[in-house]
This record gives structure tokens, sequence and C-alpha cells, in this order.
């Protein structure tokens, strides 16, 4: 599909013009089609009689059939031709109603066509090869004629000129052919490409593909599908067309740096740009300091002078302390100090680049052995890459000169050393390293021993042995240490009162003696922790959890143990007073910590934790193996009746060992694991995992280290009870129960105990996995499925089964005997479930999973050779006692077998049966299926599979040739035929009764049809198929489904299969009140269903009936909103508003069955009709019944279901179109609730943002809501703290401007806090950190321009004048204002006059073959106008120059200029966004003028009367005349002699004005 795009026109002239114009256009259209009209009659023989005037498209076919029949060599490329003349038929039936549309005409266009095409088939009839023939120069129409297909609809009167000239030239074509019958002998017949060959032909054909100006084209119909009728709407289209190129090209650069810097595909996004783990690491950081510490390093001279000279004495500072000093935070709450500071460098702009050595913490099995050199220099080279337009541009542009580099520092010597923008004088940059390793030592010398002064800053953190050790000795390095220890003394007070605050017990200070022990905690805890954050926080997390006056001093007195005694005092707690079961789980976590190959939210770890007690005997029901529904995965059908149960139910079921929040258990009773600033479970410390005893060879009960369990002797507690014995009477010694507490300590050496387990965890795991892959309701976990799906063969090889346990080994051999011979244990590993999601979101979930898979298990060799060595293991096998599973075993063991046929066989199977036998017909299941068995069957075959990789490793890669073989969406017939037979063999097809037969065809029709449609053939085998299947059951509904729904059924044949198909259905529904519960049973109903309502609507003949059944659909409890959407269109068209109402309604009551598929509601219902489409249909459709109540209902469960989801990016997209849907109401009181939900839909997505949505979708609500407080802000009689708080709400809504990309990304936001400010002023009530703020965002935009217009690429100089006309159009600066409007003129001009140029000189130029090159200018400007569709620039097809494109609009009456030939105003008050002509202008102030009237309509017209506007002035050709090069015309020029500045003059005037001062312009 095409990209979004505009088609443009130029128009400069009044709507007097405009409908003269339009009517001369319909007069030309109906004189081209009444000579169509005498042509086709003339291709008769001159007898009109001999035109059918009622032939379709079915007669058409039914024609070439009899025709075929009669010639007695049938052609084998026969179906081929047939397949063809059927497209070409759909295509001239589409543009013929356009033309039908728009014609005044009586004859019906595409029957003329339909008359053409059949005269010329039986003018060659009989000819040898004429099929072949003719199907090629039908396939070169239909290539043209297809374009015109998304006008439909969308067809204005210049457009439908050009859709009837491709239909006279289409017949011109026939008449061609006709005449070539009459020119040949019949041994033209042999010739190749008879008809394309011929000059006549080919002239006709090169007409119509300069006539229809190919990719123009296509960029316009794509846009006539997205826009409304609205021109204001185009302008948006337009400005979103450009934003979205200069998007689509900002990405290519990103990933092709991303690459470059070696980061892993498990660290890159969809985008191919790295998961910016830094920054969430920065952000937890940042979100955990106090407030108040920190601030005195912003007074250190050694600092101060790092941070604010020119050039700083020595580049280098590290802050020097002690492992646990607070060194992380500080360096965090450092970054984030810099950041908020008004110009807090030498420059107008800093870049801040940080690394912290935690926050990038992996696990070593991920596939990343980089070392920490390669680490630190990809993430910092990527925040510098990525920090600013110009830089990215830059360095793309020195990778696209050379991608070779030897090391890492040979990286940072190309990319940033030898980069001209690390010496821009605007820029300084900084560079924050947490933790310092030997090899980054190379590094920082080769970043500050530069010869410029432009030395990058480094500032380290590092603890004094590491100074000491490689930096002091280090030749270049100068640097100055700043010891924490000396200065945070405050910071730790600070600190301790925070932690006090928050405790029940020390909060309140008012109370009796509570201000005297706060004061004793703090002087306690300042001294004897020394400092020590590790032993700080130990303290007050006791003291937290204790209230008697004793505890607390016990606390404090050993708050000066060192932290190994106070890890090992803890985890003797823990092994005290934890139960078994509790400590079991401990070292499950320890295991998944430690061997885990990722790390785990919470939830995943509480989930992997359950997996054991979902094993245990618990309460089962008998249920037959399921179906697979088009359904959320393992949802009940509503109304099933309750199974039998096999044994009594006892208690609810429960997934742990206690009800308490695992979260909160975390935090209480297992207290040595944290939840990291990254959200994963993690040690507290990696210091305590050196304290956790190992559980080998020498056992727990001989560990001497202090941390383990404390063992008594026999003999000392002899030496014990005797003692008591003497001094207890016997009552009071049986009363303590002194035996039992012997005989604890006496067992204390069997006890569980907190330990590793390094020889046994990976096994352990394993059998995890094979658990949650045998187990169904596991397996719908998806998060357990992902992990086991994608870890198992790996956790696998990692066993050493030579020394893992013998118990461990025995449970797995039946377990692996299962996942491949089970059909739950196939489905999981092989079969897609996620069917409730869009297509988007399932390639990049479950089919990545499937596909990686299939890739290990399928494609190479490591699966199967892991079964094999597993299943080698006597003690692997031990319990594997089945006669399935010894039969299984015997096969893989056999030295001769194949092994994939030996493990893969009953998979294979089972994957076959559901391909050919299960009621499943997604295009999901279709690929699932035939990738399995197409790869399986591959590995069969010895010769191929020589050819084959072994190793998994390129069935990953997206480009690498193993993956395009196997992975390919597109099958060729040749390869489904192969594994139909297949499957016909194994499935003992020859048996089959005819209605197995027929269910049979149907698959394979429909596998036809998803997987190979486009081959050649393939029709004629789908619908052949599909119609058999009917003749061998006429009860196969779903064959006469699919029948009905091809294009070239009627719809009254539609309507009577679907008709009969549905009342069969509903007898079988009433006869059996279980079918309807079977979900393909009931989805098969409600396609019936919905589909003969859309039939019934073509027809026209009662569209109420058909309005109902299409609600009736919705009841059978199956949900396709795509399919909702075109019904919806449907009524829309016709604006039968109360259907369109009732079908909402009937949707809110579907909610059951809608939530399973909130990802489909979304992204192909909500998303697809509000912004891809454009459409205002929900808002019209709730104006025109006034059942507002609906839509909002609509909407309002919609977000019940993503906030239970906590679906958080989908709930965005659907705010943001709940929200311009109520912006499209005539209802104000509907209109005022737009804010609310955005502001919802923003704080939302703040909190919860996963770097799913793209940055354009955010930034238009940002841009709309910051547009829609300035408004508010300066409403009359608002009082002053309302008017501030409307300016901190747009200061919120900006990001951190460290986090922009480019100045261009929210620049309109920015542009409403600059205007804020600018009106506000800057007297004492103006807020400080807000002037601040939108200064920096005016430094930020200007230098961004300035950049811009620097570089060597011409193209986006048009971009940088408008983001810089539009902030400097905000602070009403005129003279800019009127220069940057005048330097857009002037390239407008360059490009008309070029264009210009190409049409009267160019013998490519469009219709230069039917004018002549003699032809008048004017006819030869106009018809190559009417031509080639305008473009934003760039050049045509065949080397020729497109037409520029209209570049401003009116957004009062809608006119727009391609040059302005007469002045406009710039509205401030708009930030620029609004431009009016003279007379709008006028309207608008009441003084006069024509044009707004229809713009008062208009619900987003924002400008108002009150609004300060700049004149911009109209292009005067004059300026441009000797112009030189690099020149800024000057249109208020004074001084004749002084028309123009030099470029570099201009932009050293925009410097010293909004770079060099102080930003006073801002707060005028």
């Amino acid at each position: 599909m095409a990209p979004p795009a505009l088609q443009t026109m130029s128009s400069t002239v009044s709507s007097t013009t405009e409908k003269a114009a339009e009517l001369s256009e319909q007069m030309e259209i109906d004189a081209i089609w009444k000579e169509v009209n005498s042509k086709v009659v003339e291709l008769a023989g001159g007898d009109p009689r001999k035109v059918q005037t009622a032939l379709d498209i079915n007669a058409v076919l039914k024609y070439v059939d009899n025709v075929q029949s009669s010639d007695k060599k049938k052609s084998e490329k026969f179906g081929t031709f047939k397949s063809i003349v059927n497209r070409t038929l759909q295509c001239i039936n589409t543009v013929g109603g356009i033309v039908a549309d728009g014609a005044s005409t009586v004859f019906a266009p595409a029957g003329m066509c339909y008359n053409a095409l059949t005269f010329v088939i039986q003018a060659w009839q009989g000819y040898e090869g004429i099929f072949e023939n003719l199907a090629e120069l039908l396939e070169k129409c239909t290539e043209f004629l297809e374009r015109l297909e998304s006008y439909e609809g969308r067809m204005d009167k210049r457009l439908t000129r050009v859709a009837v000239q491709n239909l006279r030239l289409f017949v011109e074509i026939c008449d061609r052919t006709i005449k070539l019958r009459r020119k040949h002998t019949r041994f033209i017949a042999f010739t190749k490409q008879l008809f394309l060959n011929d000059n006549g032909i080919q002239d006709l054909l090169g007409i119509m593909d300069r006539l229809n100006a190919k990719e123009s084209l296509l960029v316009s119909a794509q846009t006539y599908k997205l826009v409304s009728d609205s021109a204001g709407d185009i302008k948006l289209i337009l400005d979103g067309q450009k934003e979205q190129k200069k998007e689509e090209e900002g990405k290519k650069w990103r990933k092709t740096i991303a690459k470059a810097l070696g980061f892993p595909n498990t660290m890159l996004d969809n985008d191919g740009e790295p998961i910016p783990y830094w920054k969430k690491a920065f952000d937890a950081r940042k979100n955990a300091l106090v407030d108040g510490t920190g601030r005195w390093i912003l007074d250190d001279t050694m600092f101060l002078d790092w941070t604010t000279s020119s050039s700083p004495t020595k580049p280098v500072v590290v802050l020097g302390g002690k492992s646990g000093s607070g060194k992380t935070s500080l360096l965090a709450n450092t970054v984030r100090h810099l950041r908020k500071m008004d110009r807090p460098g030498p420059t107008s702009r800093i870049v801040t680049a940080y690394y912290f050595m935690e926050g990038d913490k992996r696990k070593p099995e991920e596939e990343d052995d980089s070392t920490v050199l390669e680490l630190v220099s990809r993430t910092l080279l990527w925040q510098i890459a990525t920090s600013y337009e110009a830089m990215t541009k830059s360095v793309y542009q020195m990778l696209e000169r050379s991608s070779n580099f030897d090391n890492s520092t040979d990286l940072w010597q190309q990319l940033f050393i030898n980069n001209k923008e690390r010496l821009n004088s605007d820029t300084t940059f900084f560079f924050f390293i947490d933790g310092i390793d030997e090899t980054l030592v190379p590094l920082i010398q080769r970043l500050t021993s530069t010869p410029d002064n432009k030395e990058a800053r480094l500032f380290l953190a590092a603890r004094p042995e590491v100074v000491s050790s490689w930096l002091e000795p280090a030749d270049g390095i100068n640097f100055n240490v700043i010891p924490i220890s000396e200065y945070n003394g405050e910071d730790i007070d600070t600190y301790i009162k925070y932690r006090m605050d928050n405790m029940p017990i020390l909060k309140d200070s008012s109370r009796p003696g509570i201000s005297e022990w706060r004061e004793k905690i703090l002087k306690t805890l300042r001294v004897k922790c020394g400092g020590d954050y590790f032993k700080l926080n130990t303290s007050l997390k006791a003291l937290s959890s204790v209230d008697l006056i004793e505890d607390i001093k016990e606390v404090l007195a050993d708050a000066d143990k060192t932290r190994t005694d106070q890890i090992d005092a803890e985890i003797r707690q823990l092994n005290s007073n934890r139960t078994i079961k509790e400590i079991q789980e401990i070292n499950e976590i320890i295991m998944w910590i430690e061997n885990g190959r990722r790390w785990f939210s919470v939830e995943m770890m509480e989930d992997l934790l359950s997996v054991k007690y979902k094993t245990m005997p618990r309460v089962r029901a008998r249920t037959p193996p399921p179906v697979l529904p088009r359904r959320k995965t393992g949802s009940p059908i509503p109304g099933t009746p309750p199974q039998e149960l096999e044994e009594e139910e006892a208690a609810p079921a429960t997934l742990t060992i206690s009800l308490l929040p695992f979260s909160q258990k975390l935090a209480e009773k297992y207290p040595i694991f944290s939840v990291t600033d990254s959200s994963f479970v993690d040690w507290r410390s990696p210091e305590i995992k050196d304290r956790i005893p190992s559980k080998d060879a020498g056992d727990i009960v001989s560990n001497t280290r202090a941390s383990g369990p404390q063992v008594l002797q026999e003999s000392e507690i002899s030496i014990v009870r005797h003692f008591l014995n003497n001094v207890c009477p016997p009552e009071l010694y049986t009363r303590f129960d002194f035996e039992q507490f012997f005989s604890a300590k006496l067992g204390a050496g069997q006890k569980e105990y907190i330990c590793l387990d390094p020889e046994n965890a990976d096994i352990r795991i394993v059998l995890t996995c094979l658990i949650i892959l045998t187990e169904v309701d596991l397996r719908n976990k998806d998060g357990l499925r992902e992990y086991a799906g994608y870890w198992l063969l790996d956790h696998l090889e990692k066993v050493d089964l030579s020394i893992a346990d013998r118990e461990l080994k025995a449970q797995i051999g039946p377990l692996l005997v299962k996942l491949f011979t089970d059909e739950d244990g196939i489905d999981s590993m092989f079969w897609p479930f996620d069917l409730n999601v869009s297509m988007k979101t399932w390639d990049q979930g479950e089919y990545a999973l499937l596909r990686e898979v299939r890739g290990e298990w399928v494609y190479s060799m490591a699966g199967v050779e892991q079964v094999s060595r597993w299943l080698h293991d006597s003690a692997v096998t031990k319990r594997i006692n089945t006669e399935l599973g010894s039969s299984f075993t015997s096969a893989v063991k056999m030295s001769s077998a194949n092994l994939h046929e030996a493990v893969l066989s009953f998979a294979a199977k089972t994957v076959a049966e559901h391909l050919f036998r299960r009621m499943d017909f997604t295009p999901r299941h279709f690929w699932c299926g035939c990738w399995f068995i197409r790869g399986y069957l591959h590995r069969l075959n010895p010769e191929r599979s020589a050819q084959m990789s072994d190793d998994p490793l390129p069935y990953y890669l997206d480009t690498s040739p193993e993956s395009l073989k196997f992975e390919n969406r597109a099958f060729r017939i040749e390869e489904l035929q192969e594994i139909e037979a297949w499957a016909a063999s194994v499935l003992d097809k020859a048996n089959d009764t005819p209605v197995e037969q027929s269910n049979w065809e149907i698959h394979g029709a429909l596998i036809t049809f998803q997987l190979c449609r486009a081959e050649e053939g393939s029709i004629d085998i789908y619908q052949g198929r599909a119609r058999k299947a009917i003749e061998l059951n006429p009860n196969n509904w779903h064959a006469c489904h699919f029948i009905a729904k091809q294009p070239n059924t009627s719809n009254e044949e539609s309507v009577q299969l679907l008709s009969r198909a549905k009342q069969a259905v509903e007898q079988l529904r009433d006869s059996d009140e279980s079918w309807i519960k079977n979900s393909a049973n009931s989805s098969l109903l409600a396609r019936i269903t919905l589909d003969l309502g859309d039939r019934l609507w073509e027809l026209g003949e009662d569209y109420k009936l058909a309005a109902s059944i299409h609600r009736e659909s919705l009841s059978y409890n199956y949900i396709h909103f795509a399919n909702y959407v075109a019904v919806l269109t449907r009524y829309h068209k016709r604006e039968a508003w109360a259907e369109f109402i009732a079908f909402i309604q009937m949707l809110n009551c579907t909610t059951a069955t809608t939530a399973a598929f909130f990802d489909e509601l979304v992204n192909e219902f909500v998303v697809d009709l509000i912004s891809v489409r454009r459409s205002d249909m929900l808002a019209r459709a709730a104006d025109a019944t006034k059942r507002w109540d609906v839509i909002e209902t609509f909407f309002n469960q919609a977000i019940d279901i993503g906030t239970q989801q906590e679906a958080h990016p989908l709930l965005f997209l659907l705010r943001d179109g709940f929200a311009k849907t109520l912006a499209s109401a005539t209802d104000e009181l509907q209109r005022a609730k737009v804010v609310a939900i955005q502001e919802t839909a923003l704080e939302n997505i703040k909190l919860h943002n996963g770097d799913v949505l793209s940055h354009s979708t955010m930034e238009d609500m940002t841009n709309s809501l910051a547009e829609t407080y300035l408004e508010k802000a300066f409403q009359p009689n608002l009082p002053a703290e309302m008017i501030d708080s409307y300016g901190t709400r747009i200061a919120n809504l900006l990001p951190d401007t460290s986090a922009v990309l480019d100045a261009s990304t929210y620049s309109v936001a920015a542009c409403c806090l600059v205007r804020y400010h600018h009106r506000r002023g800057s007297g004492p009530s103006s807020n400080a950190a807000g002037v601040a703020l939108a200064r920096e965002w005016v430094r930020r935009i200007v230098r961004a321009g300035i950049e811009l217009l620097s570089d060597e690429d011409e193209e986006n100089d048009d971009f940088a004048y408008e983001m810089l006309a539009r902030l400097l159009a905000t602070v009403e600066d005129a003279r800019n204002v009127r220069i940057t409007w005048t330097l857009r003129n002037l390239i407008q001009h360059e490009a008309q006059a070029r264009w210009e140029n190409w049409v009267t000189t160019s013998p490519k130029s469009p219709l230069a073959h039917q004018l002549g090159p003699g032809a008048d200018l004017n006819a030869r400007l106009n018809g190559a106008a009417a031509a080639a569709p305008q473009t934003d620039g760039g050049g045509g097809d065949d080397g020729g120059l497109a037409k520029p494109a209209w570049f401003v609009a009116c957004d009062g009456c809608d006119r727009r200029w391609t040059v302005m030939d007469e002045p406009l105003r710039t509205c401030a008050d708009c930030v620029g966004t609004t431009q009016l002509c003279v007379a709008c202008h006028g309207q608008l102030l009441g003084v006069g003028g024509a044009g707004l009237e229809q713009k008062k309509m208009k619900k987003d017209f924002r400008c108002a009367r009150g609004h300060a506007f700049v004149e911009v002035p109209a292009w005067d050709p004059s300026l441009a005349a000797g112009l030189p090069r690099a020149c800024v015309p000057l249109p208020d020029g004074a001084d004749p002699s002084r028309r123009w500045i030099t470029l570099d003059e201009w932009k050293a005037e925009l410097r010293r004005t909004y770079l060099d001062g102080d930003g006073k312009e801002v707060a005028a």
C-alpha cells in the first residue's frame, strides 16, 4: 500500500473562476465519454444493437469459458488468462462506477468496456497462443487501471477526467488490437508478446502511463482514502506527510547508527532502535532521590569550573568514595541538576550522556559477550548521536562513508572525535559514568587529549582504590577528585530524617519522647554507619519493623557491625524463622536470579514459583481435547455446564504458599532480595550472594560459613539435658517441650537451608519449562509459555547429565516424551493461540516465539540432537514406562534414525490434522501449519536436508537466505501440493467419507486462497475446490460461505447461498443446544450472518433488513472488528445514522466477548476508523441521532477493559480516538470533555510508557492540549492563579529537553509555552522556572533551524524556515517572520520556474506526445498540470519533474498558493499555525471581507478576533532577480542598494538575538 500522502492542486483563482473551470471539466468529461460510446459502436460494426447494454462481469467470464471450450487445443495458460480477465473486469467495474458517479451520461461506463473486450476475444478466437498474449496486454492495462480504484467515493472533476481518459485509452487499445487481427497472418500466433511489441499499442500504453503518473497517482489515491472533504484537513494531512517523511528518515538514520554501534538484537525494539535501559535506570534512580540532597556539589569550585568554564582546568572530575557511600545516587542527582539549570554550561546547548554499571546488569548467558568498554561505548555514543538532529545526521553520513572500525576506541575516534559537530561552538558534551573498569582508561585518555579546546568533560564515580590503581598511573588524564564522604554529611542526615518520617513509630514528633528518640537515632546512625548506605538501610529497615524500646536499642547497638556480619546474621535469622516451604521458595528465587536467562519482574517471578504447585494433586475436570477457537485462549464458552469432577473439591486452589502479595512478601519476609530500578527481582546487594553457601559435595552440615546453619552435636545436648533434669521438676520440664527442642536441633542438619545449587539449577529450570509447555493452564500464561519456548533448548544444552540429580533426571523423561507426543505439548510449541490480537501485535509477540521454536526444533539440528542426548541417559528413561513413550524412546535412540522423523513425527501428524481437519481458518493457523510441515519435509529428504543449516542462528535473522526461504509467507502452489499430499498419506485421507472429503477440500481451498492467492492459476484452484466441496456435501456451509464471499459471485447468488446456509445452521443450532457452544460453529454462523447483511445492503432493496442482520451477527460470540469498520463505512456512505447507532449499541452489549479482543478493538477499529481514515463518522452519527450516550458507552466500556488488562499503550490510542470523536461534535458539552480525556491519556502513558507508541502519536495530543491551555489561559476575567496554572500545565506537557531528539518534536507545544510567557511578560508575577524553560526551547528551535540551514542538504531548508517561521511569529518578530516566509516563497518560485522550463523544453513532459513540441505554452502548462498530480517536490517517473505543490493555504477560505501572489496574516496567538488572507482576516476582525463563512463551522478553528497577527508579504519576483547564491532577500529593505544579505549574516543575527543573549524576547 502506498504511504499516506496528498494530492495537491495549485489554485489562485476566485470561487467564480473555480466553478467555471469545474463546469468546463464536466463538459469535457461528457464529450470524452460520448467518444468512447461511439468507438464501441464502431467496434460492433456500426450496429448499436450488437452492444449489450446489460453486460456484466459474470456474462463476460461465461463468454470466455465458452470460447475456450470451443477450442480444439486448450491452452495451458487459460487459467492465468481467465484470472487476469477477472481482475481487469473488476478494475473496470470500479473505475466505471467512479465515472458513472461523476459523468452526466446515461451510458454504463463499465459495460461499454466489457463489450470492447468481448469484441477483442471474438476477433482473435481460434488463434493458438492468443490467451497468453492477451493476458500480457490486459495485465499491463490493469496495472494502470487498478491505481484508480482507491479513488472510489473521492473523485473530483479533475480526477474523474483522468478516469474517463483511462477508460477511453482502454477502448482504443481494444480497437488497435482488433485492427492487428486484420493485419497479421496466422503464423503470427507463434510470436511472443504479440500485442506488447506493437508500436501503436505501446504508444497508447505510454500515454496511459504518463496520464496516471504512476507513483504520484498511487500517493494521491491512497490520500483520497484518508482525507475528509475539508481542505483544512488536507492541509493537516500535508503537514503530517512532511512530518512522516521526516520521521521515517530519522528512523533510518537511527537504525543505521544502532547497527554500527553493535547493539545485539535482543536489545532492539521493533524499529531497530535500542531499548533505552540506561534511561530506565536513571529515571528510577532519579525518582528515588530524596529532595534536598546533593545540592552541595553545585557550589563546589571544582565542579563549577568543570561545568561553566569555556576551558576547564581539568576535563575530568572524579567523585571518590567507598562502596555504598552514595556515589551512584549523587551522580544521578548531578545529571538531574545539570539538566534543570538555566544555561548550565558555557554554551547554549549541553549534551549529557550517562552510563550506570548497575543499570546495565545483564545475564551472562544473554546473546551479548561485549566487554565493559563496548557496553559503555555504544550506550554513550548512542545518546550523543541521537541528542539532536544535526548530530544524528552527521553520524549517519559518516557511517555511509565508512562503517568499518577496528575497535571501540576507533569507533569513538571516527564518530565523535572526528565529527565536525563536536566542534560546534554552541554545544558542550558532558559524560557521566558510574563505575570504572580498567578497559575504560584508554577511552578516557583519548577523549581528554584532543588537540583543540573542545575536550569532552567526564564525571566519573569511582572507589579510591580504582583511582589510585588505574587513573593516577595513566598518562594524560588530568582530573580532580571530590571525596563524597567529606561533603555529604548533610545528605545523610536528610536521608535518615526522611526514612524516620515514614516510620509509624517515629513520624509524629509531637508525641512525648519521639523528638528525643529521633535525635538519638540520627546521631547514632550518623556515627556508627559512617556514611555506608548499606549499613544505614539495614539498620533503618530493622527499626521500621520494631516498636519496643529494647528492640530499638538492640538495632542501634548492632549498627556498627561490618557488612559481612550483618548479612550473615540476616541469613541465619531467615534460616531460623522461615518455614521449610518458605526456604524452598527462597532457594527457587535464587535459582531464577542466578540461572534464569533474563531478569524477571515481580509478577513473572510469582508465576514461575507457582508452577510447582500446579503439579500437586488438585481438582481436575474430565474435558475433551480443547478446540482452538478464535477467542481468547482458554476462555470458557458462556453457558458451559459444569463438568463431572474426578475427586471431591476440598478447598480453593492457590498458586502460592501464602495469600500475601508477592511484592510485599519480598519486602517483609525475604529481605535478601529487592526490586531493582528496572522493576526486576534481584539480590538486595551483590555481597549477599557471596555469603550464601553452595549445596555441593561437602553439604551444608559441614559448611563452616558463619551464615550457614548452626548444628548442635548429641554430646552438647546431653550436657544441657542433664543439667535441666537436675534443676527442673519433671512436670515443668515437660511443659517447656525441651525434648522437642533438642530433636529439632539434632535434625537441623537435615533441614532445608538457604543455599545455591549450581549443579542442578538448569535441570530444575528444564523441569519447570516442560511442566509449563505440557500443562494447558500454565501454557495460557503468555509470559510462562514465552520463557519456556525461548529458553528450553538453552537450558537443556547447559545441563551436565553426568552430575545432575538422578531423581530430577527421572522426572524429565516422561515430560520430554509428552512434549512431543501429546497434543497439548505439541500445540504449546508449534501452534498459534493469540488469535485475539492485531496482526502487528502477533508479529511482534507470538509469531516471533514460534519462529524461534521452529528454527531450533524443526529447521536446525539443535533441538532434536538434545532430545537424543537426554534419552540416551538411562536415568532419564527410567520412568518412561508407557507403550507410546517406549516406542518414542526407541525410535530416537536408533543409530540409523532420522532424528527429525523420530522426534517430530507425532507433532507433524498433529499439525497436519489441525491444518486439514480442524475448523480453524485464520491465516495464522495456515502459516504456522505449513511452515512446520514444509521444514519437516525438507528435513526428511536427505538431499534437501544436507543443504540446510544445522545451526538455528540463521533462521532467526530476518534477511538471511534461510529465513527468507522457510519463513516466507507466500507459498508456491507446488509447495502446498507437497504438504497436502504428505498430509493425505499420514491422515489416511483415502478412506474419508464424502463429508470428510468435502471438509478437506474447503481446507485446501482456504489454504490456497490465504497463502498463494497471487500465484498464477490459484483462483481456479481455490474456487474450484470450494465448489467441489459443495458438490461433495451441499451442507458444507464453510464452502458456501467462501464462494459467497468471492468478488465474482453476484449479489443475488451470494444472498441465495448465505440465506440457505444461515437457515440450515440455525436449524442445527435449534436441534442441538451444545452445537452453538462450539466456537467454530458460532463463529461460522456469525460470519455467514454478517456477510449476508453486507450482500443485502449492496443489493439495496431493503436497507433496514440488511442492518438488522448485521446486528444479529453480533449476538453469536464472535468478534472481527475489521469487518465492522466496513459495515459502518457502508452506513456512513448512505448517512444511515439510525442503523449506525443501533449497530454500536448492539456492539456495546458484547463486552464479555469483546474483552478478549481488546487489541483488535483498538488497532483495527478505533485507530483505523478515526486516525488512519481520519473519519468523524462516529461523531456525525451521534450528532444526527442525538445519541452521544451510545458512543460514550462504547468508549467507556473499552477503557474499562483496557484498564483491567493494564494495556497502557492501547489505552492511550483508545482515549486519543475518544478525544478526537468528541472534538468533532457539534455539541459544546461534548467538546468540553476532550481536555480531561487527553490529560488522563498523557498522565497514564507517562507512568507506563514502554516505548511502544510512536513519538508522533503522543506529540499530536500534547500539541493539541497545549493549544487548548494557551487559549484558556487568556480568557477574559480569569483569576491570576488560574492563568498561572495553565502556564504550569503547558510546561508539564513538555518532555525534558535533553530527552528530545530534535527541536521540531513538540515544537507546537513549545511555542505555546513561549507564547504564554511572551504575553504574560517578565514581571514579578511571572514564573521564573517557566520562563527559563521557554527560553531553552527558543534556543533549541533557533539552533536547530540554523543547523539545518548550515548543512549541505538543501531539501531540509524549507522545513527549517517553516519551523523558524512558527517560532518567530509566536514572539512577534515581524522582520524575521517576513524574511522566513520570503525564503519559503523563493524556494517555491525556483521550483515552479524549473518545472515550467522542463514542461516547455523536455520531450518527457506530460502530454508532450499529444500536444506536440509546437503547442501553445499555456496549453502545454495546463495539460501537464492536469496530467501530473502535484507533489511536495522531487522528480517524477522516467527522469521527469513533478509540479511543485501548494505550500500554504488560507485557514479561512481554503485558498491555496504554490507561490503567494497576495499577502497573508499569520497568527501569533495560534503560534504560527494559522494563516489568513486579507479578506478572511478582515472578516475575522469584523471590518468586511468575504470567505470566512464556511470556516465558522469548522470545529478546530481556534483563531479569534483578539489575536495578534504578523503580516506576511506577497511574493515579489523582483527579489529573485540577480539574487546571489546563499543570500537572503530583504522584503522590507528601505535601502534599494541593500536588497539582500548573506545567509551567514542572517544566521548571525538570529544567533545574537536568540542564542547569545538572555532570551528576554520570550517575555516581551
